[in-house]
């Protein structure tokens, strides 16, 4: 679990920023619930939106502020919105069948049943009641189009249009979302502890951030080139502190569980010869199976497994070993795995056998920047595959979304472009000098970055950021709703603050 100031730059291109988040579930306890964006009227004046306008008869469709992903793209026609039932019914949870002989699309959630018949104005209810739709039902290429108003005013979503861009921006119902936090205390000043329990080491106060999460899973193990764990001197900057004990024993009494990590690489670690070593492997195993027994569970992070594509096969049999006996000596402990995700460059994971002997997964969905071409690090096309993908393969219950609090800036000098840092959502606002400040006013929210973007130009060049905030933090949470997974974790503690988290309302 690296610090990005400690990140190696040879990691190119190659997506995963080193770092697991955290994790798991159980019984669910109350905690943190999206203060829904719900914009009314004028989209521009309650979040400052940087949306591509849509050409007529075109329109943008944004589900909880993200896109959906349509087969055919939105079209108003006689005046009416008219969206795919399938594409968006699915973004909100629903099952969209089809009867090819009848042409009749069924929408199901929950005890809800409606049935569409192409080229008719009405929707049958599974309780035989008769509902009107102000323009037919048709096929488009294949697909079902309906007016949006089947979402808005009989499914009773909220709908917001915004002229300026031709766009119709949808909320869901407010859904408690299980939240869980990496933690990293490495010293005073390289900690969470502020962040979690609203107070400096070793104070706390009510409220604080630990009333509302689910866990926490702390940093502080990190395994070794001979194959041992150490909780000292540890390369990425995070390992056990002299106050350990006050984390745990604060952690409980606010009703935190406490997850111990134990991360690996491939530069720090060699963890692909130890894996292949069957006598290390299981001295490993047996090791974190004692170092967690204080633990409320635990979490593997082995990162980089089958990033050489001749190993990706061996490093996917000897991780599915070890996992195998470490699960044999935790017994009825949680053991959750952090993946890289299907769409990443990293193929030593059988995700459907991890999801099988695991408790939880962890997808660590970012890290896709790239070192020379300005992009965020979880853009929404790429979260939003990697998530649908492991689904297909893993129970969605099963589930974990990771979300980075942190973005990323790009210089261009002359010909040159390069990341230069990756801002954490703490300072989403930079410390600008007087010539950024004057541009702030031109940040605003992109759908498809699914987080902030702002550029400016000084004497050393260009910049370009994606920043996170309050706003992105929400929704990215909302994200979870959308595919019906567990929750989602969030990297790192440390890197959120109570500025970016007062917007967000707790539900008691």
């Amino acid at each position: 679990m690296f610090d990005f100031t400690k990140m190696s730059k040879n990691m190119g291109k190659c997506v995963m920023v080193s770092i697991a988040i955290c994790l798991l579930m159980v019984a669910v306890k109350p905690s943190f619930s999206l203060a829904q964006l719900r914009p009314n009227g004028d989209i521009s004046k309650t979040i400052n939106l940087k949306v591509v306008p849509a050409q007529p008869p075109y329109v943008n469709v944004f589900l909880d502020m993200a896109p959906v992903n349509c087969p055919i793209t939105p079209y108003i026609e006689n005046g009416y919105t008219m969206v795919p039932i399938r594409a968006l019914g699915e973004s909100l949870g629903a099952t969209i069948g089809w009867d090819s002989k009848n042409k009749v699309v069924t929408y199901s959630k929950g005890e809800l049943s409606l049935l569409v018949t192409i080229g008719t104005s009405t929707i049958n209810t599974k309780d035989g009641k008769i509902l009107s739709m102000p323009q037919p039902a048709c096929l488009v290429n294949g697909t079902t189009m309906v007016p949006l108003r089947l979402f808005s005013e009989i499914l009773g979503y909220d709908v917001a249009w915004d002229d300026n861009t031709r766009s119709v921006y949808i909320s869901s119902p407010e859904e408690p979302v299980e939240i869980w936090g990496f933690y990293a205390l490495g010293s005073l000043n390289y900690s969470s502890w502020q962040d979690l329990f609203g107070s400096n080491y070793p104070y706390t106060k009510s409220p604080c951030l630990a009333e509302d999460m689910k866990g926490i899973f702390a940093g502080w193990f990190f395994v070794q080139e001979d194959g041992t764990v150490t909780s000292e001197q540890n390369p990425t900057g995070f390992q056990k502190p002299s106050g350990w004990p006050s984390v745990i024993l604060e952690a409980k009494r606010h009703d935190v569980e406490v997850y111990s990590m134990y991360f690996a690489d491939h530069q720090h670690s060699n963890i692909s010869a130890i894996l292949e070593e069957q006598v290390l492997r299981g001295k490993l195993a047996k090791d974190i199976s004692i170092m967690a027994l204080e633990y409320d569970g635990v979490l593997i992070d082995f990162e980089g497994l089958g990033l050489d594509p001749s190993k990706a096969d061996s490093d996917m049999r000897n991780f599915n070993a070890f996992l195998d006996e470490l699960s044999g000596l935790l017994g009825d402990k949680p053991m959750g795995v952090a993946v890289h995700p299907l769409n990443s460059a990293y193929k030593g994971y059988d995700h459907e056998y991890i999801g099988q002997i695991a408790d939880f997964i962890v997808l660590m969905a970012y890290g896709y920047e790239d070192m020379s071409i300005p992009t965020p690090t979880a853009p929404f096309d790429k979260v939003d595959e990697a998530v649908k993908m492991e689904i297909e393969l893993v129970d969605p219950q099963k589930v974990i979304l990771s979300i980075p609090a942190y973005g990323t800036l790009y210089v261009t000098a002359g010909d040159r472009t390069y990341l230069h840092s990756r801002p954490p959502a703490k300072d989403g606002d930079i410390k600008f000098s007087d010539n950024r400040v004057r541009q702030m006013h031109e940040r605003g929210f992109v759908p498809q970055y699914l987080c902030n973007y702002l550029e400016w130009e000084d004497l050393q060049g260009r910049h370009q950021a994606f920043l996170e905030d309050a706003v992105s933090l929400k929704v990215r949470l909302n994200l979870t709703k959308r595919y019906g997974i567990k929750g989602a974790a969030i990297w790192r503690l440390g890197y959120i603050t109570e500025t970016v988290l007062a917007p967000v309302e707790l539900v008691e």
